[in-house]
């Protein structure tokens, strides 16, 4: 592999990382900030799922500990 190749790619990957990084810190600020009516906490758990199912079970969690 050319030496080029491996720079853009690394560089891709730090992208992709740091992307993924801030989509999971949104959203656990968005359920984090959620108010602790259950229809909304149900919304967020929602949002949560359909974004990132690693994030799914640390909802869920959060949810009934509440």
């Amino acid at each position: 592999m050319d030496d080029d190749q491996v720079k853009r790619q690394l560089r891709k990957f730090r992208a992709e990382q740091k992307a993924k990084s801030k989509q999971n810190d949104q959203l656990k600020s968005f359920f984090a900030a959620n108010s602790k009516k259950f229809e909304d906490k149900l919304t967020a758990i929602k949002v949560t799922h359909k974004a990132d199912d690693s994030l799914f079970t640390s909802a869920i969690r959060k949810l009934m500990k509440d």
